[in-house]
């Protein structure tokens, strides 16, 4: 909205009917005076900003190739609510939901982002902060599994077979409780669609088998879950995967690129189908599964 003295000025210049050629020097004296006058966003909250160069690398085959034309008409009507594990910076929940807004402004989006990390939910509420978008983005939760971490809709605690153990309850670093199982129950069946990008070659499997169970009790029925990332298929890949593999499993033995199978097989364990495979940019892949 235009303040009281834009008019003015605008008023002024053509009231004084001044000749074209004078309107450059004007307007370039005018703009340092706009900008000075234009509110500065605290350092406070963009001190906390993660920068991600990869995020913002795939945020755009993700969405064009991926949420825009295959999931969002499969499981969108007027209301679209989403949960994002391992959100990390913030760069693609901004992303998208700048993209869903550019799409149909009048959608009633509800986005609830996690990750384990303090740092990446401080970083996705200052984006979501500075962007103007609280209204659609709830504050970062930091849902987690697997004995060394991963993210999940639990805190952590599994047994043997990854399975959730009920009835603990733990708080994280930043101050939040988080019950085990709770976040599944509350939210049984509520989202339309879960979506985890980069998170289960960089985490123990048992995050994966927390992931699957979480998605197949927290999605409505239709709703989908969407992973992006590196895959190995029959137990190999490209060059380059493999050696992001041995780098992976150098720094923690748990890590490593996933075969694509046995991902496959966790989901379907928990109920979910497995409807599409789509190829990426840099050897990744999004694999899209749906909750019937």
């Amino acid at each position: 909205m235009r303040d009281e003295r834009s008019i003015l000025f605008s008023r002024r210049i053509h009231k004084r009917n001044i000749p074209i050629k004078y309107l450059a020097v004007i307007i370039l004296l005018y703009i340092p005076y706009k900008i000075e006058a234009m509110p500065s966003i605290p350092e406070s909250e963009t001190s906390v900003i993660i920068e991600s160069p990869g995020a913002e690398k795939n945020k755009g085959p993700i969405w064009d190739m991926v949420l825009k034309p295959i999931v969002l008409p499969a499981v969108t009507d007027s209301k679209l609510k989403v949960l994002e594990l391992a959100g990390g910076s913030g760069v693609h929940t901004q992303h998208f939901i700048s993209s869903i807004l550019d799409d149909d402004k009048d959608i009633d989006l509800e986005w609830h982002p996690s990750d384990p990390d303090p740092a990446s939910r401080a970083s996705l509420n200052a984006r979501a902060k500075i962007a103007g978008m609280e209204k659609f983005i709830l504050p970062a939760t930091g849902w987690v599994v697997g004995v060394e971490g991963g993210t999940a809709c639990s805190d952590g605690a599994r047994d043997t077979d990854g399975k959730a153990v009920s009835s603990t309850t733990s708080t994280l670093d930043d101050g939040v409780d988080n019950d085990v199982v709770s976040g599944m129950e509350k939210y049984s069946g509520y989202y339309d669609l879960v979506l985890c990008i980069n998170m289960i070659h960089i985490a123990p499997w048992e995050a994966t088998l927390g992931l699957m169970e979480c998605a197949a009790k927290v999605l409505r029925k239709g709703g989908m879950l969407v992973l992006y990332g590196a895959y190995k298929i029959g137990g190999t890949s490209v060059e380059s995967n493999l050696k992001f593999d041995d780098s992976l499993r150098s720094r923690n033995p748990a890590w490593g690129v996933r075969n694509l199978e046995d991902v496959v097989e966790a989901a379907e364990k928990q109920g979910l189908e497995s409807v599409q495979n789509v190829e990426m940019p840099a050897n990744n892949m999004s694999l899209l599964f749906r909750k019937p």
